[in-house]
């Protein structure tokens, strides 16, 4: 069991460096993360829109950086693995306000973080090429200040965006923001086998793919060259649908028989008191 965040943070570093792949789930409360855990994970991402909604806010930094601080806090404090933390475009577009939000979040108890490109809230575009350079060289700056080894994870959204070519950009995008000190780069928004490989051969580093029913398998990532696999919000949608179809079956057949094979209540309790 880790208990020293200093100790988490290695330990995710080395997740990141070896040859196998790290498949690493997003959670969006304390009790997902527990389950994660539970589940024989190695690590804990969170997801900026899992969080959000839960909440009661839509993603896109709608949620106050203080709200989203706390639920990474409860989700930190509810496991003892290393915990990555999703913060979208860093609550501002100046590298002193990443910078800022880079140091809270690690306060936090987080040992990595997501900082990603594109301009939040509104239309959806990427942001300058220098400045989202020099966004992530102020992120890895503020963790080295804080003195905790963090896995920066540096998100472009090339291809979400459809900007240019998007798969030389994102290459241009992702070396550029290892130079400057990130540990990993994410490229949201490929599922295509061909694409995924020639990203994975021409990025310095190791590359996060975030995983869908479009997605290759994780052996299939694996074999391409991915380090890093996560996946989003996938688990809260699923948890808000499972909810969803509940509530249709009790108000159209007028009984309640979701809770056939569901976990006990005892073993919940369980979970978040061991804090796996």
């Amino acid at each position: 069991m880790m208990n020293n965040q200093h100790e988490k943070a290695e330990r995710l570093k080395y997740l990141h460096s070896r040859e196998e792949i790290l498949v690493i789930p997003n959670a969006y409360d304390a009790i997902s993360a527990a389950v994660i855990a539970a589940e024989g994970f190695e690590a804990v991402a969170t997801t900026s829109g899992g969080c959000a909604f839960s909440a009661g806010y839509c993603d896109g930094e709608n949620i106050p950086l203080s709200e989203m601080l706390r639920i990474v806090k409860l989700i930190c404090k509810a496991v003892s693995l290393p915990v990555s933390a999703d913060m979208e475009a860093g609550y501002g577009v100046e590298p002193a306000t990443v910078s800022n939000t880079v140091k809270k979040t690690l306060d936090a108890g987080a040992v990595g973080l997501n900082i990603e490109d594109s301009r939040k809230n509104k239309e959806r575009v990427l942001l300058d090429y220098d400045i989202s350079v020099a966004r992530i060289k102020a992120a890895r700056d503020a963790i080295n200040k804080v003195g905790i080894p963090a896995v920066l994870n540096a998100r472009t959204d090339v291809f979400s965006t459809g900007e240019g070519n998007s798969t030389e950009e994102a290459i241009k995008r992702a070396n550029a923001y290892l130079e400057v000190g990130a540990d990993c780069t994410f490229v949201i928004g490929v599922s295509d086998s061909k694409i995924i490989a020639e990203l994975a051969n021409k990025i310095d580093g190791p590359l996060n793919i975030l995983a869908g029913p479009q997605s290759p398998s994780i052996l299939e990532l694996q074999s391409l060259g991915v380090q890093r696999v996560s996946f989003g919000s996938s688990f809260a949608k699923v948890a808000i649908s499972e909810v969803r179809k509940s509530l249709r079956n009790l108000r159209e057949s007028g009984r309640y028989n979701s809770n056939e094979g569901i976990i006990k209540q005892f073993d919940i309790n369980k979970l978040l008191d061991l804090g796996l």
